[in-house]
């Protein structure tokens, strides 16, 4: 996703430098082919907003999962200790 964004945003670059030095035909050509870009690097831009909070949202629940998992790790412990000295 990161190369998409990278190769969009360089087209977009080259595209708005061969835009201020064309004819206006191929300028306003151009400019709809730059528009076109500048969209799909948003679209792209907010597809990898997207994944960096989904994997948030899942590495908060991976750790919140743990947490729990090691609190009931150290209760069984202590039930065991408890029943071994009985």
């Amino acid at each position: 996703m990161q190369d998409a964004n990278n190769t969009l945003s360089a087209r977009a670059l080259a595209l708005a430098e061969e835009v201020s030095t064309a004819p206006e035909a191929m300028r306003i050509k151009m400019e709809a082919q730059l528009n076109e870009v500048r969209r799909q690097l948003k679209e792209a831009q907010e597809d990898i907003d997207a994944m960096r909070n989904t994997e948030q949202s899942q590495r908060i629940a991976l750790l919140d999962e743990l947490n729990s998992m090691q609190m009931d790790n150290t209760k069984l412990r202590a039930q065991l200790r408890a029943a071994q000295r009985k």
